[in-house]
């Protein structure tokens, strides 16, 4: 009986505070709700990687093939190509760009003037409020036959004029800077909060007893930045082969033969009206995607004694 009262008394308490919190809740319903619609809702059709799906028939309609539709992504060239070339980039990013704001979070954090500090924490994150259409149409510009980057060319010499974004081993090059350059500063943003949590009386207590500047960095700094830096890696894991579809897709032409999982998904299912096999692609994406999110925490606990869970 005491344990039912128990039990009884604290969802009692939990739905007050429930209640007395209802306005952030209000303020979070809408997100849940676009949550639930769009990543929720759609989950049945994952069926149609088990099918040789046609509209005319229907999601419960069509004739079972199993796991036929796996087997074909490992069996065709185009697939097994797509997936090593967003191993590439996944693995490209994750060398530059999540050490990248880590490093400008602690430069950032080592400015003693204040104006500059706000000036080049502003100026770092801009770019993250630019769609990647706006991005795709600025690198174009930029770095076309008539653009900038031939002027400054011809300016200091050069006799021909060249398009940088129609040569396959630059595309790669694209794909990693833009994405450096979008997302280092508003990745900053989450570092900088992190430091700006850290006791400053443990940098005095180091300073009493004789550290210097950098072991304050190395014995107190990084050990406190540890825990976010982990789970954000754990997060990155998690999309190592969600390749950013818009940027891929916007800077393709002609000239570029480089095709990702999100846009051989995307070429496969909304303009070749294969559904099966852009839902298969997708499934196992989310299979191996979960498996390294699921191993790189339990490295991440054994190792550093932090996790997602």
């Amino acid at each position: 009986m005491s344990q039912k009262i128990e039990k009884k008394a604290a969802a009692k308490k939990t739905l007050l505070k429930m209640y007395k919190q209802r306005h952030l809740y209000a303020l979070l319903l809408p997100s849940l709700l676009v949550v639930f619609f769009f990543n929720y809702c759609p989950m049945p059709g994952i069926v149609m990687a088990f099918q040789d799906f046609s509209i005319f028939r229907g999601l419960w309609g069509s004739e079972w093939v199993g796991l036929d539709n796996v087997r074909k992504i490992f069996s065709q060239s185009e697939f097994t190509t797509a997936i090593w070339n967003t191993l590439k980039v996944s693995m490209l990013d994750l060398l530059i760009s999540f050490p990248a704001p880590i490093i400008l979070a602690l430069l950032i954090n080592e400015i003693k003037n204040v104006k500059f500090k706000k000036f080049v924490q502003t100026a770092s994150y801009l770019p993250h409020f630019l769609s990647w259409m706006a991005v795709i149409g600025m690198v174009q510009v930029i770095f076309g036959s008539q653009g900038l980057f031939n002027d400054i060319r011809l300016f200091f010499g050069a006799t021909d004029r060249i398009t940088p974004l129609a040569e396959q081993k630059n595309f790669i090059w694209f794909l990693s800077l833009l994405t450096l350059w979008k997302g280092v500063g508003w990745g900053t943003i989450v570092h900088l909060a992190g430091l700006a949590g850290i006791n400053p009386e443990l940098y005095e207590a180091a300073e009493v007893d004789g550290a210097k500047h950098l072991q304050k960095m190395w014995y107190i700094t990084l050990p406190h930045m540890l825990p976010t830096c982990v789970i954000l890696l754990i997060f990155r894991m998690g999309s190592v082969f969600g390749s950013n579809f818009q940027l891929v897709y916007g800077l393709q032409n002609p000239f570029i033969d480089f095709e990702t999982i999100s846009t051989i998904v995307y070429k496969t299912g909304i303009q070749n009206g294969n559904y099966s096999m852009a839902s298969a692609i997708g499934f196992t994406e989310g299979i191996v995607s979960l498996i390294l999110v699921v191993v790189t925490n339990w490295v991440a606990k054994k190792i550093t004694g932090s996790g997602i869970w």
